[in-house]
This record gives structure tokens, C-alpha cells and sequence, in this order.
């Protein structure tokens, strides 16, 4: 029997292309776009809990927000330090999860939860949801990078988030009301 192209099962520790997980052989776009969508889940979540209008239900909505938009984020960076996607069918849960809150947030606020916001939110969290479900299916070839290849769908991955999220976070009521780049706040005067 010829060791060298013999197939043997992949121990649930390793991945595809033989390495014991870690940075090099995390699924690395998931990651990113969790850590985006929770950034915009944050921001919904913000500009609902602070809101100076607006009722009990859409203030605990923001909440919600608020606690999805942390767990994204948490749940991008245990899945890059563990090379491996955590968790994936909690992961969906939770995307959908947050992409019904923020429709929610959108329906008892229309005039302050912005639509622009939302929908990058949502495409966001259906990418993790996707990374998952395929994480889930068994197709690991696809749902992993390795060495040079992992870096360039690292820095591809963010790209694309980062133009995706920020203008999306500057739709948010939290991003209107930011102070805008290359202003100084005077402390004794508040906008």
C-alpha cells in the first residue's frame, strides 16, 4: 500500500491540509465577516439604546443588538485563534438571530434604524451562516486557507468587509452622531 496516496480520515483537530489548526490554517473570511456584522450589530444596537425617542421594546431590541454584535465578534476571534470554525450550527443560529433583531430594530424605528445598515448586517451574517453550513456539509477543502493563500484571503476578506462596514456604520444613529474626521470636540461644548 503506497503511504503517500493512501486517504486517511481527518482527525477532527486537524484540517484539510494537515496542520494541527491555529492562524495558518483558519477559515479565514467568516472570521472577518463576523467581526464586521458585529461591528454593525453594535452600532444598530447603540443608536437603539440611546435613542432619545423611542420605547421600551425597541431599547431592549437594542440590547439584543448589542449582546449578538459582541458574541460575533468573540465568536470571528475564537474561530481564528482556533483555526477552525467554532461552533457552526450555534454560529447560524446566531446570524439569523441577528438578522432578525435588526429587521425587528428596523420595523418599531424606520425613520432612525438605517435600511443601508441593516442590509450589510445581513449580508454579513448570511456569509458566516454560509462558512458554517459548509463547515457543516464536510467541505473542508473550501472552508480552509493555507500559508500565502490564507493571507491574501485574510487581507481580501477584510477589504471587502471594512468597504462594506463602513459606510454602513456611518448610516447608523451612532455614526451620524460621530464627531466628523478632522474635527476637534471642544470639551466645553457639546453638539
Amino acid at each position: 500500500m503506497n503511504t503517500l496516496t493512501a486517504a486517511r480520515p481527518i482527525a477532527p483537530h486537524e484540517t484539510e491540509v494537515g496542520g494541527q489548526g491555529g492562524l495558518a490554517d483558519a477559515p479565514s473570511w467568516p472570521a472577518v465577516a463576523a467581526w464586521g456584522g458585529g461591528l454593525v450589530q453594535l452600532a444598530l444596537g447603540a443608536g437603539a439604546i440611546t435613542a432619545a425617542e423611542g420605547g421600551l421594546a425597541i431599547r431592549v431590541v437594542g440590547i439584543l443588538l448589542a449582546l449578538i454584535g459582541a458574541a460575533a465578534i468573540g465568536w470571528g476571534a475564537a474561530t481564528l485563534a482556533r483555526g477552525r470554525l467554532v461552533v457552526p450550527r450555534l454560529s447560524i443560529a446566531g446570524s439569523l438571530a441577528g438578522i432578525l433583531t435588526a429587521a425587528v430594530a428596523m420595523s418599531l424605528d424606520p425613520t432612525r434604524v438605517s435600511v443601508f445598515a441593516v442590509a450589510a448586517g445581513t449580508i454579513l451574517l448570511i456569509a458566516v451562516a454560509f462558512g458554517c453550513a459548509r463547515t457543516l456539509r464536510g467541505d473542508r477543502s473550501r472552508g480552509t486557507d493555507a500559508g500565502r493563500g490564507h493571507l491574501v484571503g485574510l487581507v481580501v476578506a477584510a477589504v471587502l468587509v471594512a468597504g462594506l462596514v463602513t459606510p454602513a456604520l456611518a448610516a447608523t444613529e451612532a455614526g451620524q452622531h460621530a464627531v466628523p474626521h478632522g474635527e476637534m470636540v471642544d470639551p466645553g461644548h457639546h453638539h
